[in-house]
């Protein structure tokens, strides 16, 4: 007994180091996300620009498509590396990277296929930063602590794009090439991350390199496809999914167990997140289409009214953690659902009503999706062991990109559709205003149905954990 006792006791004294080390890593990892994810909202801005100045017009926007593919694929790898290599190990490198891609934009800047390799690796060392802070946040801290954290995350996400797009004339009035010295910024925090960012690897336990590469090329047919959709992809994404099933029912030791393809618990997780995300992409299309068609507003004072929705959604996201410990899971997740049916439908209700009111409804429905972010995370981190919590990261992000594509392509064949403008069952004008209304509707009714589904999952499966 004394011996059980002793050993409780180091646990709880490793923890507790562990814990303290990582409230002193979050902020500096936070920050070097953020130079990442701004990088990322900069060049979307310009990537035309460069290839207009380097000859290479017709090829610009593989600045914006192929480092998005990357991201695509390093969020779910990374996330899974990090249940097995350590925390440091995995900033370190993922710094090195951001700063390497950096310099070698930089002074290659003279050529187009440089820039856009160094954008890659810029792209995937950023990504480190913002995996190793959300792994560390479900593993290392308490409960309370790690809903403030993800929340947290999450508005750092929607500041940068506020940022973007608030800076984009800024932005663009720069000699881009500068642009890419901006994550040297990061290269202040190394002493911090060296020091505190836990070190902390899985012991006896090989990386299945062969199950996370399987997976990896999975990812990133999925990623490319919604770049460059073809049947070959489609076929060669099925054939790899086939091929890592084998694997995973086959192998001695694969990085996902069947114990964690055939958790309920977590399934129902990453469901939830497929369908709450699947207009995430489509949000910012159509309410730049609400601007545009209907009320012809400029382009700059939509982007100022997008600024203050992502600013409002930031806010949200920040508070979103210490809403789930004030309400609880279950009740968060029902105000962020009924916040998009809100939003949506209000949306598609009230579209005669003045850019301002549809502006307002816009700040629902991304807010909503704002706050679902945090309690699904830390749901999926209780539904895993705290081994596997990196792994269950890394695939929640490829579904929530995912889904958000797929959401994206659905609403880029909705919005070309000649039915949904010929006729509206809210009584919306023929043409733009009733293609609009009937998009928002539908918006609403998947939000309606991801509520459904989960007051079904929280009596069936997910009951233990809400």
């Amino acid at each position: 007994m004394a011996e059980l006792v002793a050993v409780e006791r180091v646990g709880d004294d490793l923890f507790e180091e562990n814990r303290l080390k990582t409230k002193k890593a979050l902020p500096a990892l936070l920050i070097v996300f953020l130079l990442g994810t701004l990088m990322t909202q900069a060049f979307n801005l310009v990537f035309q620009n460069i290839g207009d100045t380097l000859g290479m017009s017709g090829s610009a926007a593989l600045l914006s498509t192929l480092p998005g593919i990357v991201l695509g694929v390093v969020c779910m790898l990374y996330g899974t590396l990090c249940d097995f290599i350590s925390p440091k190990h995995m900033t370190l490198f993922g710094v090195s990277s951001l700063i390497a891609g950096s310099l070698l934009g930089f002074f290659g800047s003279f050529n187009f296929w440089i820039a856009l390799v160094a954008r890659m690796i810029q792209t995937a060392g950023g990504q480190v930063a913002g995996s190793v802070f959300l792994v560390m946040s479900v593993k290392y801290l308490t409960d309370k602590e790690k809903a403030i954290y993800i929340g947290i995350y999450n508005a750092v996400y929607y500041l940068a794009a506020a940022v973007g797009i608030f800076a984009g004339g800024i932005i663009t009035s720069i000699d881009w090439k500068y642009l890419f010295l901006v994550p040297g910024i990061s290269l202040i925090f190394i002493p911090s991350l060296i020091k505190y960012t836990p070190d902390i690897s899985a012991e006896g336990e090989r990386i299945d390199g062969i199950g996370i590469t399987i997976f990896a090329v999975l990812a990133g047919l999925i990623a490319v496809y919604f770049s460059f959709p073809s049947l070959t992809l489609i076929i060669a994404a099925i054939s790899v999914a086939a091929i890592l099933i084998v694997w995973i029912l086959k192998a001695g030791h694969p990085f996902l167990s069947r114990s964690f393809v055939t958790n309920a618990a977590y399934m129902s997780v990453v469901l939830m997140v497929f369908m709450i995300c699947f207009f995430n992409f489509a949000c910012v299309p159509i309410y730049n289409a609400l601007g545009d068609a209907l009320y012809s507003v400029p382009l700059t004072e939509v982007s100022s009214w997008l600024t203050a929705v992502y600013i409002f959604a930031a806010i949200v996201g920040v508070g979103s953690g210490p809403a789930i410990n004030a309400l609880g899971r279950s009740k968060t997740l029902v105000l962020a659902a009924s916040l998009m049916i809100i939003g949506f439908g209000g949306s598609a209700l009230l579209l005669s009503k003045g850019f301002v009111v549809l502006s307002v409804l816009a700040c629902l429905f991304v807010g909503g999706m704002t706050i679902a972010y945090t309690p699904l995370y830390d749901t999926a981190s209780d539904a895993l062991p705290k081994e596997e919590g990196g792994r269950g990261i890394g695939i929640l992000d490829l579904m929530l990109n995912t889904a958000s594509s797929i959401g994206m392509a659905v609403y880029s064949s909705l919005i070309i559709n000649k039915h949904l403008s010929a006729y509206s069952p809210i009584g919306a004008s023929a043409g733009e205003p009733a293609l609009i209304s009937n998009i928002f509707l539908i918006m609403s009714a998947v939000s309606a149905l991801s509520l459904i589904v989960f007051l079904v999952f929280r009596k069936v499966t997910l009951k233990h954990l809400l």
